[in-house]
């Protein structure tokens, strides 16, 4: 089994499968209160799926969890 850091909290495990096949875990690791969510991935269809996917919901998680501007009044 062998994983890669492909961002922040984005990893990757790939795991050879005994049959000679490969197969993989995409993970989006918790924050800001959110749960770590994990996709299972067979093919590069599924990887590219799988890596937008999360890849939106981490700057989702992060732009809902940024302070909000405090507005300046004249």
């Amino acid at each position: 089994m062998k994983g890669v850091k492909l961002t922040e909290r984005i990893r990757y495990m790939h795991c050879e499968g005994d049959d000679g096949g490969s197969h993989g875990v995409l993970v989006l690791l918790s924050a800001y209160g959110y749960p770590t969510k994990m996709l299972e991935v067979n093919d590069q269809a599924d990887f590219r799926f799988a890596y937008s996917t999360f890849v939106a919901v981490e700057e989702k998680q992060a732009e809902l969890n940024r302070p909000a501007k405090q507005l300046v009044t004249v």
